[in-house]
């Protein structure tokens, strides 16, 4: 193949597949968890658990927002709410994870995370609450610029317990997906199961010779298409 007028051989790869993975850290003497959400394409969530208890996440590796800011951009605006989703798995009385990221959380309602969540991740832009929706939906839930991959879909039905078909609308993330994140990762921090083995073979997966030649054919048909 000639791909940007060099000529390629294309061969299969072994790759780390799409889907979730938690992994583990130790600090001051304390076993502490964080999650990635990692798509074929488009933006990466990482969540990280820091030593006083607070749960933050990263979009692609950008600026630290803080959890709770992040559901309240989602749609769960008001405190009791995200407390009532939680309270099945946050039941450690020594780190409340959840009360603990609240205390932190600048926002307060719907609006003000959408708000928030903008700031952190585009703070050269004029913020209003309109932008802000549009660019969460497209970052996250729009099959043009997010794909989690059939097998990216799979691995996280298996490993948060979900049942979501492999078709193309579910191949993007949904609210549960990053509901069941956290609370898996907080029952992680509260010692209820193991850390993803990153370089295990079950974590891997072969991209094949049509698929690498379909991601650079839709990336020239992108290109061709904005120059239309």
């Amino acid at each position: 193949f000639i791909i940007n007028g060099i000529e390629r051989a294309i061969v299969n790869q072994l790759t780390r597949s799409s889907g979730v993975f938690f992994a583990s850290q130790n600090i001051l003497d304390r076993q502490i968890f964080g999650a990635k959400i990692i798509p074929v394409r488009g933006a990466w969530l990482e969540f990280d658990t820091s030593p006083n208890d607070v749960i933050t996440v990263k979009i692609d590796r950008g600026r630290k927002i803080i959890a709770t800011t992040f559901l309240r951009a989602l749609g769960f605006g008001a405190d009791e709410e995200i407390i009532e989703i939680f309270k099945d798995v946050n039941t450690d009385a020594e780190h409340n994870y959840i009360e603990k990221t609240l205390e932190k959380d600048p926002a307060s309602s719907y609006e003000e995370g959408l708000v928030e969540f903008y700031k952190k991740v585009r703070p050269s832009d004029l913020v209003n609450p309109d932008n802000a929706k549009s660019f969460l939906y497209t970052k996250f839930f729009n099959f043009r610029y997010y794909d989690l991959g059939r097998s990216g879909r799979y691995k996280i039905n298996q490993r948060l317990g979900l049942e979501k078909p492999l078709d193309l609308k579910h191949r993007v993330l949904d609210k549960e997906d990053i509901i069941a994140t956290m609370k898996e990762l907080i029952s992680l921090n509260n010692g209820i199961g193991e850390a993803d083995d990153i370089d295990h073979l079950a974590n891997r997966r072969i991209k094949t010779a049509g698929e690498l030649i379909q991601n650079r054919f839709r990336v020239g048909l992108l290109r061709v298409e904005r120059i239309i």
